[in-house]
């Protein structure tokens, strides 16, 4: 029986999507075993009984030292939580570990994604949304740019190669800019070392973005019909009333939610505010910015995200 490690970082505040994402995981997997290992920078009690709740499964709690980052300087809206990832290899102790963001759901078995040959690669992973914007912008030499929301890591390799501490090193002298966040430093230290896998293993959905700059917009419409893991990138969460007509897929994301100790007790009623704040808030935003009902392919995201087109 295939022994399967996942990481998931994350903080209080996510602690319930964090159920969801493992309850969506245990819920379709086959005979595998599932070992979670919860990379912990301070959660409270609380969160960990919540975690610890979750059946079927075997969870561990993984400690990491926040002083590790104590110079980082928050860019945006990203936290010191998103630079854990850059060290895994140092606080889960195995050769192969998938890495998954909590604002994700899995709809299938993880058994093809985890016996995926990463050779002598650092990492599985699929690219990013925007990734060949992002590859130029960011000054790569290849044209693709991978999304860290999913990652299966070569933990042996990165350790070999003193990856962490690259990493960690090159975060603090960028801290404070957008280049130091985990994405931009682990694209960078990995040019030539990731292995690109389907993007059915990261079909990153983001309402806004209907038309992403995939480097294959064939690939992307065959994702969409069959993703493995749905990744609800972006502000605009499934969890956020006011959002069902821009995320359609949201209901994938509350199937699992009913499956939890978090379950609505109102979800017909919790559905029908969701509608009403989509609608009032797409009218209220053309009365705000009325030009953008010129901006190309507006109408077809509309469209869209109402279900008035497949």
């Amino acid at each position: 029986m295939t022994d399967i490690h996942i990481a998931i970082t994350h903080n209080d505040a996510y602690t319930e999507h964090c159920v969801v994402t493992m309850t969506s995981i245990l819920a379709n997997k086959g005979d595998e075993n599932i070992i979670f290992h919860i990379i912990d920078g301070g959660l409270s009690e609380k969160s960990k009984s919540e975690i610890l709740k979750v059946p079927n499964c075997k969870v561990e709690f993984n400690p990491v030292d926040n002083n590790i980052f104590k110079d980082y300087k928050q860019a945006d809206y990203y936290p010191v939580t998103i630079l854990w990832t850059v060290i895994l290899p140092t606080l889960v102790n195995v050769d192969k570990l998938l890495y998954l963001d909590c604002d994700l759901i899995v709809n299938s078995s993880l058994k093809e994604l985890w016996d995926t040959d990463i050779g002598d690669n650092y990492l599985v992973a699929v690219e990013d949304a925007n990734g060949v914007k992002y590859a130029k912008k960011f000054g790569l030499k290849g044209k693709l740019f991978f999304n860290t929301g999913m990652m299966l890591i070569n933990c042996k390799k990165q350790l070999e190669d003193d990856i962490p501490n690259k990493a960690i090193k090159i975060s603090m002298e960028r801290t404070g800019t957008k280049f130091g966040y985990d994405q931009t430093v682990l694209n960078q230290l990995f040019e030539g070392k990731v292995k690109y896998t389907d993007l059915k293993w990261n079909l990153q959905y983001c309402p806004i973005n209907v038309y992403p700059t995939y480097s294959s917009k064939t690939d992307y419409a065959n994702a969409i019909k069959s993703a493995n893991i749905v990744h609800y990138v972006g502000d605009y969460k499934p969890w956020k009333k006011g959002f069902s007509c821009f995320s359609p897929k949201n209901k994938d994301y509350l199937k699992y939610h009913a499956m939890t100790s978090y379950k609505l007790q109102n979800y017909k009623m919790w559905l029908l505010e969701d509608k009403l704040l989509s609608y009032r808030g797409i009218f209220a935003y053309i009365k705000r910015y009325p030009l953008f009902l010129f901006r190309k392919n507006f109408w077809g995201s509309i469209f869209y995200f109402m279900n008035l087109k497949p």
